[in-house]
């Protein structure tokens, strides 16, 4: 017995464990108490070798706890137009929306359903404060440039497609963007009368 456990601890120094195995295996097949025995330490030698360490005091019923989840980033997809939300700015960017929609209309590049391309509009772009006085303003214009593709020879009827003429329609579209208008800028610091430095 003594020379058996000897030839196995060589085995396990090294790191040998099919060897050891054998050695293990070599009486162990005359009752189901050793031939239990040789399956777990068949287990134990496949799994890690002669060095496997159980941890016996874990639960595995318990779940395991959740990794950290790292913190989210506010990432910004753009500059925002407005230092916070207000209903101005909120009825401006919508109007942009809507305007939005009808420039696509007008081109005939508008394929959803009425009032889709504005919605998303305002969730994209409103909601993060993306859109300006000044985008407002051009997409006005862009507006007035598909109108009059679509109504400079039609006859311009209250319930047409061309209820206005192209002017108005234009300025009626930038009077929806001066609803809000961008906070005034700071002055700069006056430089005191001895500062030469440019």
């Amino acid at each position: 017995m003594r020379a058996w456990r000897h030839a196995f601890s060589q085995a396990c120094a090294r790191g040998d464990g099919a060897r050891a195995l054998l050695l293990c295996l070599g009486d162990m097949t005359r009752s189901r108490f050793e031939i239990v025995s040789a399956g777990l330490l068949f287990s134990v030698f496949l799994g890690a070798g002669c060095d496997l360490d159980f941890d016996y005091r874990r639960n595995l019923d318990d779940a395991p706890p959740p990794p950290d989840a790292p913190p989210a980033e506010d990432v910004r997809m753009c500059q925002a137009a407005a230092p916070e939300a207000s209903p101005e700015y909120e009825a401006m960017c919508r109007h942009y929306c809507d305007t939005l929609e009808a420039t696509l209309s007008y081109a005939g590049q508008n394929t959803g359903a009425p009032g889709a391309v504005s919605q998303s509009c305002y969730e994209l772009r409103c909601v993060p404060r993306c859109v300006s006085h000044d985008l407002c303003v051009q997409q006005c214009h862009a507006l007035g440039f598909q109108y009059q593709s679509v109504c400079a020879n039609a006859e311009i009827a209250p319930d047409t497609a061309c209820p206005v003429s192209i002017q108005e329609r234009v300025d009626a579209c930038v009077a929806g963007c001066d609803v809000w208008v961008p906070p005034a800028e700071p002055p700069a610091p006056e430089k005191p009368p001895g500062d030469v430095s440019r």
